[in-house]
């Protein structure tokens, strides 16, 4: 156990290891300290039935009521529940105070709250994460959207987006060789008329 001395902080007293937020309950946490180590020295603490004693009175006096007493009392219970002298049935349950049950309490929704958080951060960086990456596929995908238009476009081959325009062009190139061909026609008939 650390030393009974309280040592003060900005609105916070520790005792023990523990911190303990008025002045009151950091000097009761200290005094428990000082009976935990008076009854550790007058007890021999591997005989289990000196133990089982022990814990028995402390528990009738309800002289621990800080976490520092209460941790306490469950090494005795511990201790006891590890024994083979003494029957689990016959070790009693540690009582806890109304006000120490009610800030048990409420440490442990905090941790369960902070569990609770940490889960949704790590939830909302998977879907981070997951956003990130369909954001990147969707850019990707409309690239390629537009460089296959792009070469629809520009290419030569006959296709739904310039069918029309390749069509009309074929047909003025059809035309242009088919006037040319008139007129080499044309032109023969004149010489051979001229001939004649």
């Amino acid at each position: 156990m650390a030393s009974g001395s309280v040592i003060h902080k900005k609105n916070e007293y520790v005792v023990g290891g523990y911190t303990f937020h008025s002045k009151e309950n950091a000097q009761a946490a200290k005094d428990e300290l000082n009976a935990i180590k008076y009854v550790s020295a007058k007890t021999n603490g591997n005989d289990p039935k000196q133990v089982y004693i022990l814990y028995n009175k402390l528990i009738d006096r309800k002289l621990f009521e800080t976490p520092l007493g209460l941790a306490y009392l469950k090494e005795l219970q511990q201790f006891l529940y590890i024994s083979d002298m003494i029957p689990n049935e016959k070790i009693r349950p540690i009582p806890i105070k109304n006000e120490t049950h009610f800030a048990i309490e409420q440490k442990r929704e905090r941790i369960e709250h902070r569990s609770e958080l940490h889960e949704l951060s790590i939830q909302v960086a998977r879907y981070k994460n997951n956003y990130m990456k369909l954001l990147i596929v969707n850019v990707v995908l409309f690239i390629a959207v537009i460089i296959m238009f792009l070469m629809l476009r520009t290419s030569s081959n006959p296709n739904i987006v310039n069918y029309e325009v390749n069509i009309q062009d074929k047909y003025a190139q059809w035309q242009e060789q088919l006037e040319s061909q008139e007129e080499s026609i044309k032109a023969r008939q004149d010489e051979l008329n001229q001939k004649k």
